[in-house]
């Protein structure tokens, strides 16, 4: 019922709309696609374009062939707002829809934790929208002028994650690690992940001598390495966890799932 609610509430937003951006997490470019967003557009004519965003975590290449498949169905384009790269194409794309209006609304949507904010402080050129880690970091909704022509909707997060698997929206940053009772199980499903997609940044950012090893032994390592110790000298695993899972939804090494392999593992 909450899904739903939420669903409508976005719909309310969008259909008062010239153009909307669906946001996407260019490391999990399948898994952060909105399909029940693309099929309402689709119903009211609105034209979408996908932004494929924090590409600087991803390979070129992977980023351009994502781009390639994307394209089939929409216009799509790859940025990263923290480097502030891809932003020129990105408003060269919309500027075609604004050639034969005096003005367009945009409405930037997504899962949280894609960084709809963050594009938004890039297109006007200045911090005007609230960004954080944490997910759904924007609160109230806003209307910004980007240009002379272009108004913009910075959507606070609302859309519904289309998996019902907690462990995948915990993986994707749109489930708080903070709230979660069983941070080490949790983890657990991070690193099933890491290792059935790219693992060397993982690797190299925690010094894993093997990835044979079980997953507590990871977790112990990691906690050895980063001298997390418990009363009686024991590795304290619970919060290896924790940091595992907040350096991967952060971005602070280098992660990603390539188009193939996403659709062969989830679909």
């Amino acid at each position: 019922m909450k899904r739903r609610k939420e669903h409508r509430k976005v719909f309310e937003l969008i259909k008062n709309c010239d153009l909307v951006l669906e946001v996407v997490d260019g490391r999990f470019p399948l898994l952060s696609r909105v399909s029940v967003l693309e099929k309402n557009l689709q119903k009211t004519g609105i034209p979408l374009i996908i932004v494929l965003n924090k590409c600087d975590l991803v390979p070129h290449h992977i980023c351009e062939y994502t781009k390639k498949i994307f394209s089939q169905e929409y216009p799509t384009v790859y940025i990263s707002a923290r480097k502030r790269q891809g932003t020129k194409i990105l408003r060269q794309e919309i500027a075609k829809h604004a050639l034969k209006k005096k003005e367009i609304l945009i409405s930037a949507v997504g899962i949280p934790n894609t960084g709809k904010s963050s594009l938004l402080n890039i297109l006007r050129g200045k911090h005007v929208a609230p960004t954080g880690l944490k997910p759904g970091v924007t609160r109230h909704l806003q209307i910004i002028r980007i240009s002379q022509k272009i108004l913009m909707y910075d959507t606070p997060g609302v859309i519904p994650f289309d998996h019902p698997n907690e462990e995948l929206q915990v993986f994707m940053g749109a489930v708080s690690i903070d709230n979660l009772e069983d941070p080490v199980k949790t983890s657990f499903y991070f690193l099933d992940r890491i290792r059935n997609h790219y693992t060397e940044g993982f690797i190299q950012r925690f010094n894993i001598p093997s990835l044979t090893m079980d997953n507590e032994a990871i977790l112990t390592h990691i906690a050895q390495e980063r001298r997390m110790i418990l009363k009686g000298a024991q590795p304290n695993i619970t919060e290896a966890a924790k940091v595992l899972m907040r350096e991967l939804t952060g971005g602070i090494f280098p992660y990603w799932e390539e188009l193939s392999e996403s659709i062969k593992q989830d679909n």
